[in-house]
């Protein structure tokens, strides 16, 4: 279902609390008036994969059918009643989410797979099905996906409308995997949309941000399964990479960095289907002096610095039974914003990846899925960067800037920084989208983790460090013509208490929304918002804040 449900919601007090409570008392009345047969649940609270944004909803609908779906779209555009679709709520910024007392709707029950076709390498399926169930059904037919994100939790219809990616110059954005679509909306009633019908409603619904309709089912192109042949290596300068980057984009279906701030280590994930010719040229190959000899759990330096940390809570056992990113969660868990400290542990984390250094061969989605840590604050940014012809070598230059604002700022950076590439979408409302084919576009992808024993205050002081971090990366992405990841975009509140919110600073609100500006087509979006969905009920705070012409 929506989410993951973590009990009522927390009580308010004072007059805010006779606010919050009439208007949640006022939308449950227009509620009750929507005649649908979904199920309904009045008493969730949801919050994010993440844990950084909880939605306090109304009413949470959970239909069933496409019918029901239907029903009930109608019913919210005949009421005037806004209703936001929700899929597993993973997203980091809760783009999903609806203001309290507001109303969600969950596709976690409308969730079968329709057709499967391998001759065609389609398959149509329901909106709430979840990626990795969807590559098990694919699974025996001899298909797969060509790519996805690194975790496959998503459900099918908020996976593709937020233009999710996984890594490769050659590979578009998941939204160029939809051949068509069913699009229930409020005004028109249930659109059927593809390349050659009504094409571009297509193109726009295809990263609709679940407001021009609710995606209801979607045939998506597939690819013949196939294993791949991962190597995975330290690069110990930023200049090295650089004499190599070009041969790596070209050479490998996927490739990914991560960067290690306050050091020179970059490490190098490169992968290709096997039976392909993979030998890396010979620039790519790590020279054998880099090569580490040291066989012993490539964990050892992580799990000696939380043994020898002072205090530590932890039983030795215990210690010897974490996983990579719980060591790393309960390291900087002892003090995540001293600079310092967490530069001793991303010291710590460049040996851990020294000493992993290797090969493997194995399915696409399992090499292709990797841990991404505990809970987390991310920003991920999206520009192009030439061609694979002709790299500008942009995306390198701004990593080596971001970090040296991150030294002077003395930010408290965990590792990684993380960059991928694609391929351009036709869809104009993709970070990637673009006219030229060949144009790549490169996403990068800056994190603070939220340790497990960090209390609210502990959360709190995380958060507003990481806005600085955020805005910072944002700051330096405005030169070179970046956006955010749509399930990533944040935009700082007025009340936040910081003075520097005065349409200036790189996360206020006009600010972003200028951005949107520059760089999608807002106009003839909010056209065709006004066309499906003219009551806006599909709408939310962050659309409105985006998009609306009087936000």
């Amino acid at each position: 279902m929506g989410g993951r449900c973590v009990g009522p919601p927390g009580a308010a007090t004072g007059a805010g609390a006779a606010q919050h409570a009439a208007s949640q008392s006022q939308q449950r009345q227009a509620v009750a008036r929507l005649p649908v047969s979904a199920d309904c649940n009045t008493d969730e609270e949801l919050t994010n994969w993440s844990a950084t944004h909880v939605a306090r909803p109304g009413s949470v609908y959970y239909p069933s059918s496409q019918r029901q779906v239907e029903e009930l779209v109608s019913a919210a555009h005949t009421h005037g009643v806004k209703i936001r679709p929700v899929g597993r709520f993973i997203s980091p910024n809760g783009i999903a989410q609806c203001a309290d007392g507001e109303c969600m709707v969950s596709l976690g029950e409308v969730d079968k797979i329709l057709a499967i076709d391998k001759d065609a390498m389609q398959v149509r399926c329901e909106a709430g099905v979840v990626v990795e169930t969807l590559l098990e059904a694919l699974a025996p037919h001899g298909m797969t996906l060509a790519n996805f994100s690194s975790i496959k939790d998503q459900q099918m219809g908020g996976w593709t409308q937020v233009a999710a990616h996984g890594t490769g110059a050659t590979l578009a954005t998941v939204d160029e995997m939809v051949v068509s679509m069913k699009l229930v909306t409020p005004a028109l009633g249930t659109l059927t949309l593809s390349a050659s019908d009504n094409p571009d409603l297509f193109k726009l619904g295809r990263v609709g941000l679940g407001a021009l309709g609710i995606v209801s089912e979607v045939t998506l192109e597939c690819m013949p399964t196939h294993q791949l042949h991962e190597k995975m290596y330290v690069v110990e300068s930023g200049e090295r990479l650089r004499s190599m980057h070009k041969e790596l984009l070209q050479a490998y279906r996927h490739v990914r960095y991560m960067w290690i701030p306050s050091t020179e280590h970059v490490v190098v994930v490169v992968s290709n289907p096997v039976g392909d010719d993979d030998a890396p040229p010979a620039a790519a190959a790590p020279a054998a002096a880099d090569a580490k000899e040291d066989k012993k759990d490539p964990r050892a330096p992580l799990r000696d610095m939380l043994v020898s940390l002072p205090g530590t809570r932890h039983a030795a056992s215990e210690i010897e039974r974490m996983s990579f990113a719980d060591l790393r969660d309960h390291l900087l868990d002892a003090a995540p914003l001293d600079a310092q400290h967490v530069q001793n542990v991303n010291d710590a984390e460049a040996e851990f990846w020294q000493r992993s250094q290797g090969e493997r061969v194995d399915w696409s989605d399992k090499i292709l899925g990797f841990e991404c840590g505990g809970q987390q604050w991310v920003l991920e940014l999206a520009f192009p960067t030439g061609t694979l012809k002709d790299p500008s070598y942009k995306d390198l230059d701004f990593v080596q800037e971001l970090k040296q604002h991150i030294k002077t700022a003395g930010l408290p950076a965990p590792s990684p920084i993380e960059q991928r590439w694609t391929a351009s979408s036709t869809s104009p409302m993709s970070p990637a989208g673009s006219s030229d084919p060949d144009e790549v576009f490169c996403w990068v992808g800056i994190i603070m983790y939220m340790p497990p024993g960090q209390g609210e205050d502990g959360r709190t002081k995380i958060t507003e460090t990481f806005h600085k971090y955020a805005a910072i990366a944002q700051s330096l992405g405005d030169k070179y013509g970046a956006v955010p990841h749509w399930a990533k975009i944040e935009v700082l509140p007025e009340s936040s208490g910081n003075a520097d919110l005065d349409g200036k600073h790189p996360l206020a609100r006009e600010s972003v929304r200028a951005r949107m500006r520059r760089r999608y087509p807002v106009e003839a979006y909010n056209k065709a918002r006004d066309t499906v969905d003219p009551k806006h009920v599909l709408s939310n705070d962050l659309i409105e804040t985006l998009f609306d012409d009087e936000a």
